[in-house]
């Protein structure tokens, strides 16, 4: 199902077929084929980093694209909800629609077939491609404790959340690749990524 936002624009529910169309239609889809690349992962997958790479080389290929990190739509205190951040993120798609842009780079670390459906659903492109960036629960929890500071206060509980989902995400239905970035530099991935984010 779909509702309504306050802004005026489709929250993902439970979506199946016909939302997907009626996102479309809410987001101002214009008829053209409008195309997605979802990036998801556990934290410490490398996924903002590939997708800072992976940006770098569609400009160079000048490819017009839009680079959404859709978890910088919730940050703040308190944290917004998934359904709150699925708003948000429509909201921002339909402004890009509005403004010609058709190809899409989007990052969201989703938990469940649920979420990635919703994602889905807030983007809602003509093609959709998925991509899991997957790592060892090890090696996540190590990069985590790396880059987050240790006067933050969530620093713990997302190191043990990112060991849990290095297993869970991979395994979640509707994953089109899996890409493993265990010894390789964003460069790389990026590269290996560049003929589907043409596509």
């Amino acid at each position: 199902m779909i509702a309504i936002g306050s802004a005026g624009v489709a929250i993902p529910t439970a979506p199946n077929a016909a939302d997907f169309k009626y996102a479309a239609h809410l987001a101002g889809d214009n008829g053209s084929m409008s195309r997605a690349v979802i990036l998801t992962g556990a934290p410490g997958a490398g996924k903002s980093s590939v997708l800072e790479k992976l940006s770098t080389l569609l400009e160079l290929d000048r490819v017009e694209f839009a680079a959404i990190e859709s978890e910088e739509l919730a940050r703040g205190w308190p944290w917004l909800s998934h359904d709150q951040v699925m708003e948000q993120l429509a909201a921002v798609v339909a402004l890009q629609k509005k403004a010609g842009r058709e190809r899409f780079l989007v990052v969201a670390t989703i938990e469940n077939q649920h979420e990635l459906e919703a994602v889905q659903c807030a983007v809602a492109a003509d093609r959709v491609f998925v991509v899991c960036l997957s790592a060892p629960p090890e090696l996540v929890a190590q990069r985590v404790a790396n880059r987050e500071p240790d006067t933050w206060p969530g620093k713990k509980a997302l190191i043990e959340h990112a060991r849990l989902l290095a297993e869970q995400i991979p395994q979640i239905a509707g994953i089109d690749l899996s890409v493993s970035t265990v010894g390789r530099s964003p460069d790389d991935v990026a590269l290996e990524l560049r003929p589907i984010a043409r596509g």
